[in-house]
């Protein structure tokens, strides 16, 4: 798996059918899932350290194919967030729905992309964004009450009128004062409304989850009705609509309208918030599978299977940011993983391979593999851990404590799969050795699965009697420059290559010669 490769594509990731996409805004994005997250319960939400660890938001570019902006939003937060095999399956579904009719998965994403201006992302701000009240609501009602009739009574007293002008400006005070707060809405109510008829359009269609969705429709319609007065503007550029326009605005100030409509309307907001998240569901999900089926057209996956017991075969895996990747087949039966390897081997990156597969199995049901099979874990991994200068903690305190995170999980029940790069590697070598066999050990016990590679290869003969399989990457000097084949080979390495590219960078001889000398005497001595 070469890592330049890997590099290059990171740094520019094809779109869809080969076309390249606009940057994706992560912190619109990734709201919903934030939002949601903290909200709602799941099996397992990925953590901020393993989506950097497997470079998930690059990933989220390279697979994301959705035409609406909560589509995009609903995959992210179904990329990070795991919910059991019933739900993964029940979303395989409906992905091989669409697999299976392109036409149908066309016509559909042409409705969605009604959903697909940034505006749009605004429509989760309905669900989870707390509406802010009009205050001294009876007040605004006694005022709109008094100017129909002072209004009214004029005509018979028109002293009265009088009263009216007081009522109107006090009215105009309260309608002006509260444009602000209907202003932060007018996006996310033109967006409801748009959702509305997108999702109309979709159960048109007879979608999976139709017959859910047509329940919520019924619902959010009579919030969407009411949102109707929210941020409406004139049209500057046409003179009759514009004094149509000021005409309606003196009116519903007169007579505080639309701050009362505003009210109306975030009492329903409130109300039918669950329905509005059902409607914001039915569109993302839609969207996500669409978008899943055509990955599954464009590039060659597969189905995962889940099974029970400490078992994995991933069968020609490769990881979908690498062009041209070189395909391994690894099979755990009972056993975890440890895995050495020269430097720039690729050990890493099929540690990432491995657990990012797991990622896309039990979230998307799908795997850049020919095959897989595993149960369904929990996930963590330490691979990118640096010190936090903010918290004033050394790199490897934060070890001790991502560790700490891996050994509280592994008393719970559920399978874990476990990926750790080089282990300890901010202490000293005997005493990470030794801590890292008594941490290995410990997090192999149990129905857990653990992925390890690392420099350290004492630890192989450490860890045989603790039920690890023994991997490795090589290479070979061919015409004086190494050459990574990238092939998952059985056993420990044997070979060693560091002091190897110091020399084939020109560094100075005597120093290659004392480097060969100190490391020839250390091998004597460990013997």
């Amino acid at each position: 798996m070469k890592p330049t490769a890997y590099l290059t594509t990171f740094l520019g990731l094809p779109g869809a059918s080969g076309e390249k996409r606009a940057a994706c805004n992560f912190d619109l994005t990734s709201s919903y899932f934030y939002n949601v997250s903290s909200e709602e319960s799941s099996f397992q939400t990925i953590d901020a350290e393993t989506t950097a660890d497997l470079d998930l938001n690059a990933v989220f570019e390279r697979i994301d194919r959705t035409a609406s902006k909560p589509g995009q939003q609903y995959l992210y937060a179904r990329l990070r967030t795991l919910r059991g095999t019933e739900e993964v399956r029940e979303f395989g579904r409906r992905t091989d729905h669409f697999a299976g009719n392109a036409g149908h998965a066309e016509q559909c994403a042409k409705h969605l992309s009604r959903l697909s201006d940034d505006d749009a992302y605004d429509l989760q701000n309905l669900i989870f964004d707390k509406p802010e009240q009009v205050r001294r609501i009876a007040l605004v009602y006694l005022l709109s009450a008094a100017a129909v009739l002072s209004l009214l009574l004029s005509f018979l007293y028109p002293l009265l009128l009088l009263l009216f002008l007081a009522v109107f400006a006090a009215n105009m005070y309260i309608h002006y004062s509260n444009k602000l707060n209907i202003s932060i809405y007018a996006s996310a109510v033109k967006q409801l409304s748009l959702a509305l008829r997108t999702a109309r359009h979709l159960a048109a269609e007879e979608v999976p989850g139709t017959e859910e969705a047509l329940k919520v429709i019924r619902q959010v319609s009579e919030v969407e009705r009411r949102s109707r007065v929210v941020g409406t503007q004139g049209d500057s550029a046409n003179e009759l609509a514009a004094a149509v326009w000021l005409v309606l605005e003196l009116l519903k100030a007169a007579f505080n309208v639309e701050v009362i409509l505003f009210h109306r309307f975030t009492g329903s907001i409130i109300a039918r918030r669950d329905a509005i998240h059902g409607l914001f569901r039915f569109i993302g999900e839609t969207d996500a599978a669409i978008s899943a089926a055509r990955l599954r057209g464009e590039t060659p996956t597969c189905r995962p299977e889940f099974t029970d017991g400490k078992y994995l075969r991933a069968e020609e895996v490769i990881h979908p940011l690498i062009g041209d990747c070189v395909p391994n087949t690894l099979e755990l039966d009972g056993t975890g993983l440890l895995l050495t390897g020269s430097n720039m081997s690729g050990k890493t990156t099929f540690i990432r391979t491995l657990v990012l597969n797991a990622l896309l199995a039990e979230t998307l049901d799908i795997c850049f593999a020919e095959a897989y099979t595993a149960p369904y874990m929990k996930i963590y991994s330490s691979i990118r851990i640096s010190d936090d200068i903010a918290e004033g903690t050394s790199y490897y305190l934060q070890e001790v404590l991502t560790v700490k995170r891996f050994i509280d999980a592994s008393q719970e029940p559920a399978p874990c799969l476990f990926a750790l790069d080089e282990l300890f590697k901010g202490t000293n070598t005997t005493e990470r050795i030794a801590a890292g066999k008594a941490v290995l050990a410990h997090l192999n016990r149990g129905p857990h699965l653990v992925l390890v590679s690392t420099h350290d290869v004492e630890l192989a003969d450490l860890l045989r009697k603790d039920g690890y399989e023994l991997h490795h990457f090589r290479e070979e000097v061919i015409d004086g420059k190494l050459v990574f084949d990238y092939q998952l080979h059985t056993g420990p390495l044997t070979t060693r290559n560091a002091i190897r590219i110091l020399e084939m960078y020109d560094y100075p001889r005597d120093l290659i010669a004392e480097a060969y000398e100190v490391q020839e005497k250390l091998t004597e001595k460990s013997n």
